[in-house]
């Protein structure tokens, strides 16, 4: 019996900020909240953080009025502040579950911060699709928060 190898896929994107402020967005569930959902015409109905090695965040996602339709449920493995996170995560709603390992890095630039996403571990190319775009709405919905402000 054969097994399909895991996918895997990368994202980037600069800030106009500094990368004190990126990794406080991913850090503070009060932040968190305000940029991780990855529909634009949706809501989080919960966030909690525990920053910090080990710890990790659950969230509560999806289509308005409830919010509640999909959990991502993350345990952080690395937690270096301001530089790297890396994270195994749990997606899961009526139409899908999906684990993968999510490595967040934040390099200095000038005028801000170069972000560098790498999702690993996926099941295959609708997994691949899927969350690659909730990630460049989630990049898209962190550049409202940390860009200019």
């Amino acid at each position: 019996m054969t097994t399909a190898p895991l996918m895997s896929f990368d994202l980037d994107r600069t800030y106009a900020a500094p990368p004190e402020k990126v990794w406080d967005a991913f850090a503070r569930a009060d932040l968190l909240e305000r940029w991780v959902c990855p529909d634009p015409e949706w809501l989080v109905s919960s966030c909690e953080v525990d920053a910090r090695a080990g710890g990790g965040y659950r969230i509560r996602f999806g289509p308005r009025p409830a919010g509640d339709d999909y959990r991502e449920t993350a345990t952080y493995e690395v937690f270096e502040p301001v530089t790297r996170l890396v994270m195994d995560t749990l997606t899961a709603g009526e139409d899908m579950s999906e684990r993968s390992r999510v490595t967040v890095r934040l390099l200095p630039v000038e005028g801000g911060t170069r972000l560098e996403l790498t999702v690993d571990g996926l099941s295959g190319e609708a997994a691949v699709e899927g969350l690659r775009t909730g990630w460049q709405w989630c990049l898209e919905g962190l550049a409202g928060l940390v860009d200019g402000s």
